[in-house]
């Protein structure tokens, strides 16, 4: 991961990102913001003409009317003020949700195409997060720069032209406010920055075990509350004493230049008061510039400390947004899936980001096309990882897998589906959840039937009361379903998709032994134009496939039918007995 553009960089590519999606918004934000910077200067030139008026109707040089109209003026300038502060925000408060949409497009784009490995990766995982909440800066950091460009350089500008007007050198006051603010914040971007990257693993560990505190049902039936609640103040106390000593340096660093300020401050009204006392200036003239040098501090308090400080503390966490979102990938997906002759390993090995071990060693077969594979073997062999190989969702570490003479990473994943034993269990209708998996296929309530006569769905059950359009999951004022009618859905969604490759790493786990056998047998029948793959740790419905791999360890070490490994008195065969005598 590459960082450290700082904060112009940050901004300006941020600045791209909102002008090629929202142009006309931007625009109008840039406008808003040069408006309301240009009113606060007409108050103060408009203060200047009340006072000047008003001691020139006590000397009697002007009429009442003028002093009159300069009040007015005066007042008007104030209410145009406010009422351009409440544009401003609003607008951009519109503009930041406007580019919600936006932003997360990007966000969900970039993470389809990651490869499925990278998730096995903490690092990478902790990059992922810190992108996505960053993303959240992305306006606001931004908008500091528009303001910064647009409202506080036009009316920093513009006040020291007026300022110059008076006494050239009460310009020079603007620079007695300026300069200890952005040595300050420069000081405050590093801080935040190192705070940002030694932050983000802790955050996502004091996210992890809220999640399992508030867990209603295994967390507490475990009675795990109190332990993982103890193990998240931990991580709050770790993440707080971070954030404290950060803190503790900025302000540190802030009453240090706050000091420095307050003198120039002291220096400003000394000069101006001798300038009323020398009559080098007029009474109005000096109240204008005692209520602009006010604003002066006030503003450059509020854009160096407040404004741009925010944005220094945040630019870390946006770059990490800008860094994932400009991340280039080669779609190596580019070659169409046409299975003739079948898959094949060669000298396939395995390891997991961070393992110490490999996963599958030393993996040489073929898979037919057309041809039915039953993998079985124990708990951690690598049977579900070798699906994930199979599908090309994970690339080996070693070796090769191909589809006919074609390396299966370069090939489209159009023509292949699965079922894995973490699905997803889809908040929509049931006709929703099955025909997510191809939506470009035209939808027929016949095939929809038969599909879920086939899956084991019951759609004449009494609690599923509108059919196909029945709602699933509570979330939506749906029916719950129990863990093997979930399942049953996932099969159905798997089987509607028309492809040339399905598997099944252990679907049927919720579902009764007969109940999985009729399922499987159904399976067969459906994916005959099919190559298969079926995960089962359920020895004897793996019969019905037309070859049985057998793994342990990581390592193949037996193949071939189910009389066949019942001949080899190995660990099929030994595995297999050990699961007869429960159902004997």
């Amino acid at each position: 991961m590459k960082r450290k553009n700082g904060f112009m960089k940050s901004s300006i590519k941020g600045l791209g990102i909102i002008l090629r999606s929202e142009p006309k918004m931007l625009l109008i934000q840039c406008f808003l913001s040069g408006v309301h910077g240009l009113s606060w200067v007409l108050q103060v030139v408009f203060i200047q003409r009340f006072f000047d008026s008003a001691q020139g109707l006590v000397q009697h040089e002007v009429e009442f009317n003028t002093v009159f109209f300069s009040m007015i003026f005066m007042v008007l300038a104030y209410i145009f003020t406010q009422v351009m502060n409440g544009i401003e925000n609003y607008h951009g408060t519109i503009l930041d949700l406007a580019m919600t949409k936006h932003r997360q497009l990007q966000i969900f784009k970039k993470i389809d195409q990651q490869s499925c490995l990278e998730f096995e990766d903490p690092t990478r995982l902790d990059y992922i997060n810190k992108a996505i909440s960053g993303g959240e800066s992305l306006v606001w950091v931004t908008l500091t720069l528009v303001d910064s460009i647009f409202f506080y350089t036009v009316y920093f500008f513009s006040m020291s032209i007026f300022l110059f007007t008076l006494q050239p050198i009460l310009s020079m006051s603007v620079l007695f406010v300026f300069i200890p603010c952005v040595i300050s914040n420069m000081i405050q971007h590093k801080t935040f920055g190192e705070l940002e990257e030694s932050s983000a693993p802790i955050r996502r560990e004091r996210d992890s075990y809220l999640e399992f505190v508030t867990d209603l049902k295994e967390t507490r039936l475990l009675g795990a509350t109190k332990y993982f609640e103890k193990l998240y103040y931990n991580s709050l106390k770790m993440l707080n004493r971070l954030l404290f000593r950060a803190q503790l340096k900025k302000n540190l660093t802030t009453l240090s230049f706050d000091i420095l300020n307050v003198i120039g401050y002291g220096i400003i009204l000394f000069m101006i008061f001798l300038f009323v006392m020398r009559q080098e200036i007029t009474v109005g003239a000096f109240v204008a510039v005692l209520t602009s040098i006010t604003a002066l501090f006030n503003f450059m308090e509020e854009v160096i400390s407040e404004r741009l400080g925010w944005a220094f503390e945040n630019v870390a966490s946006l770059e990490n947004y800008l860094s994932f979102v400009n991340e280039k990938f080669e779609d190596k997906m580019n070659q169409e899936f046409n299975m003739i002759e079948g898959i094949s390993f060669e000298n396939v090995n395995f390891m997991y980001p961070g393992a110490e071990k490999k996963t599958l060693q030393k993996l040489n077969f073929h898979i037919k096309k057309g041809e039915t594979i039953a993998l079985v073997g124990e708990n951690g062999s690598g049977k579900s990882t070798l699906c994930r190989l199979i599908l090309g969702i994970y690339p080996p570490t070693d070796g090769e897998v191909k589809i006919d003479d074609n390396l299966i990473q370069n090939i489209s994943r159009d023509q292949s589906s699965a079922v894995f034993q973490n699905f997803c269990k889809y908040k929509m209708t049931i006709k929703e959840n099955i025909s997510i998996s191809d939506i470009n296929v035209n939808l027929t309530d016949e095939k929809l039937f038969a599909l879920c006569s086939d899956s084991g769905i019951i759609l004449d059950d009494e609690n599923i009361e509108k059919g196909l359009d029945t709602m699933l999951g509570r979330d939506f004022d749906g029916i719950e379903l129990s863990g093997g009618q979930w399942q049953r859905i996932a099969i159905a969604r798997a089987l509607f998709r028309k492809g040339q490759l399905i598997i099944l790493d252990e679907p049927t786990a919720a579902i009764d032994p007969l109940e999985e056998t009729r399922l499987y047998n159904k399976f067969i029948k459906i994916c005959q134009d099919k190559t298969a793959v079926i995960v089962t740790h359920r020895l004897g419905a793996a019969k019905i496939a037309d070859r049985i791999l057998v793994l342990k360890d990581g390592y193949l070490i037996e193949g071939g039918s189910h009389e066949e490994l019942m001949k080899n008195q190995g660990e099929y065969k030994r595995m297999f007995e050990a699961q007869n005598q429960w159902y004997v």
